[in-house]
């Protein structure tokens, strides 16, 4: 997993706990800086070990549910599931603040991308399917290798020719944004991050309506490229698509 120095110091023993399934890359300026690496204890005291993954691997851990799994358990139901790394998590409903901000962010990125025909704004409920770099490096993907997020805005470019005949979306996005919440707060910041700058993802918006910031995390080649963060008075601004801004004040004003 790779972070940047801002969220690691700000989630510090998040990441301890992280570290035990894998080694944490911590970024600075978009560089690679420094490792957190787990010391399991063994009887001979504590020892530098390799992590174990928590995908990918063979046999799969004891609760790994697979897409077809996620599929059979999910299709009947009436709520919202995401599957992540073999693991299923529901989706809560979202409150008001939450849908203000997605509002008024889509409305700002669907006026950027109105005379364009080749890239769009889409709004959650959206199923999007992502799969690994880091597993396909070593071995063939399969169907169960599939993660299913809802990010609560998405920008699709070329989607046409990605639609199937169940008219269901079949690319990769180019941007994700997420808006924080309590109940979502850490599977944004670290489980979805990681994701989505594995998977292929260009760009990553984190809103945070608590202190009201935003944040732009660029990937390239699968790494983290850019990691900016915007606060009250300032004007975020995209990475990927030059002249994609969005005013803070605007998002979250009253």
């Amino acid at each position: 997993m790779v972070i940047s120095s801002t969220i690691f110091q700000n989630n510090f023993g998040k990441y301890l706990d992280l570290c035990e399934r894998e080694n944490i890359v911590v970024t600075k300026n978009g560089k690679k800086r420094a490792v957190l690496i787990y010391y399991p204890h063994s009887e001979k005291g504590y020892e530098a070990g390799e992590p174990a993954s928590s995908y990918g691997t063979s046999p799969r851990p004891e609760g790994w549910v697979g897409y077809r799994e996620f599929v059979e358990l999910t299709r009947k139901s009436e709520q919202q599931y995401e599957l992540i790394d073999g693991v299923i998590y529901l989706m809560g409903s979202p409150g008001f603040t939450h849908q203000r901000i997605l509002g008024r962010l889509y409305i700002t990125f669907n006026d950027f991308f109105q005379d364009r025909n080749d890239c769009g704004p889409f709004l959650s409920p959206f199923d999007v399917k992502l799969m690994r770099s880091s597993i396909r490096q070593r071995r063939e993907l399969g169907q169960d290798d599939i993660n299913v997020v809802q990010p609560d805005l998405l920008v699709l470019c070329d989607y046409q020719r990605f639609i199937d005949e169940d008219d269901r979306y079949g690319g990769i996005p180019s941007l994700a944004a997420e808006i924080l919440s309590p109940s979502t707060r850490s599977r944004d910041m670290v489980k979805k991050m990681d994701l989505f700058m594995d998977s292929g993802i260009r760009e990553y918006w984190l809103i945070d309506p608590e202190k009201k910031s935003i944040g732009v995390y660029s990937f390239k080649e699968y790494e983290l490229a850019s990691d900016d963060i915007f606060f009250a008075g300032q004007t975020a601004v995209s990475q990927i698509f030059p002249g994609l801004e969005a005013e803070l004040d605007a998002v979250f004003g009253g």
